[in-house]
């Protein structure tokens, strides 16, 4: 062990760490192996490395602002373990590009300047709360990174965090597939929640979201509009007018938008103001829309005032209050009281995207959120005229 080690750089990064979770490379890192190093690090706890890249279990299955200090030194540093609650040792290999990589899933912390070279470097870490989740996105627990030139020495230990109450998370064993198994070895992932890490088979994952699939939309997805955000909503309400809404051509698709605009707007009590009443017209014509309507942030501060007076003389924060308790599967769209006006115009809005599909199915769905417990009468209304 080397005595009189000395710091010769320090940088302090942020990372949003979540997964329970973090790796460490220095250029020479492949994504593709962090599978096999974190089902490694589960069974021997709490990292695994392969000398490109370390990674490191957190107690916290998350932290979005954990802070890292990053120390390079000269040689082993002093040994202050017992201030530390996890400390873990690898070694690393930092490419030509001198930079060291901090990153959780698809999150990556600032990189770090790193001279090349083969090193130790020990990850300590201190201020746990809990295995698992922590009760908060921000935990306050932060952690060291130390490096120094590889001398060839033997790492030290592993020390792990010994929860009051809880104690130590057992290691989970590898499983070695037997020879039947070995032709079709099935595919796992790890899962973290509130429990803490858990294998999962693939295919077991693959049909538990296929049946929340089919829940979700109320029988198989319909293909046409699996990319659409509430489609899904709109199939599991009224699956025939989905699948209606599915095959229908762009004429028909425009006129659907139009006619949920129409619709919102006479039930909000909007349709008759002269400029609201242009818009429709417009809309109806396929022309584009008049002022304010062709800068639509105006078209709702028109709106606002005429609500609730000029912006200076109101202190209005909410135009919609969304109680999600009021919401039931019988009629997802019934909120609770809403701004109809607000929602009204946005139908407008959707109704002008350049996507008729995208427009149809966003106008119909904004359109039932104005109607609210009404809903089931617009879409009556609607598939009589429209399927």
């Amino acid at each position: 062990m080397t005595n009189g080690a000395n710091r010769i750089a320090e940088h302090t990064v942020e990372l949003m760490m979540d997964y329970g979770q973090f790796c460490i490379d220095g250029g020479l890192g492949d994504p593709d192996t962090e599978p096999d190093l974190l089902d490694q690090a589960l069974a021997q706890r709490p990292c695994a490395g392969d000398g490109a890249a370390l990674l490191v279990l957190s107690p916290h299955q998350n932290n979005f602002e954990m802070s890292i200090a990053v120390q390079v030194w000269d040689g082993r540093p002093p040994n202050d373990r017992d201030d530390w609650q996890q400390v873990c040792e690898g070694r690393l290999r930092v490419d030509s590009g001198g930079a060291l990589s901090i990153s959780s899933i698809d999150m990556w912390a600032d990189p770090c300047p790193i001279p090349s070279g083969d090193y130790l470097i020990e990850v300590s870490g201190r201020g746990f709360v809990n295995y698992g989740w922590p009760g908060t996105t921000t935990p306050g627990d932060i952690w060291r990174i130390r490096l120094w030139p590889d001398d060839g020495g033997d790492l030290l230990p592993h020390r792990q965090w010994d929860m009051p109450g809880y104690g130590i998370p057992e290691n989970v064993p590898i499983p070695e597939p037997t020879a039947a198994e070995e032709s079709t070895e099935p595919q796992w992932i790890v899962v973290m929640d509130s429990t803490g890490a858990r294998r999962v088979e693939v295919a077991d994952l693959e049909a538990q979201a296929a049946a929340a699939q089919r829940v979700a939309w109320g029988g198989d997805p319909i293909p046409e509009l699996r990319e659409y955000f509430s489609a899904a909503e709109l199939a599991r309400f009224d699956r025939p007018l989905a699948e209606a809404i599915a095959a229908m051509d762009e004429p028909s698709l425009r006129g659907l938008a139009r006619r949920c605009a129409i619709k919102a707007c006479e039930l909000a009590g909007i349709a008759e103001r002269p400029w609201v009443a242009e818009a429709l017209t417009a809309l109806g014509d396929g022309k584009p829309l008049p002022a304010p309507f062709d800068d639509m942030p105006s078209a709702f501060e028109r709106l606002d005032e005429e609500e609730f007076g000029p912006v200076e003389n109101n202190s209005r924060q909410l135009v919609a209050t969304i109680v999600e308790s009021t919401r039931s599967q019988a009629n997802p769209f019934d909120n609770g009281p809403v701004h109809r006006p607000y929602f009204a115009l946005s139908v407008i809005e959707h109704a002008t995207n350049p996507d008729a599909l995208a427009a149809a199915i966003a106008a119909l769905h904004t359109a039932a959120l104005t109607f609210g417990a009404d809903a089931p009468v617009l879409f009556a209304e609607i598939s009589s005229e429209f399927r």
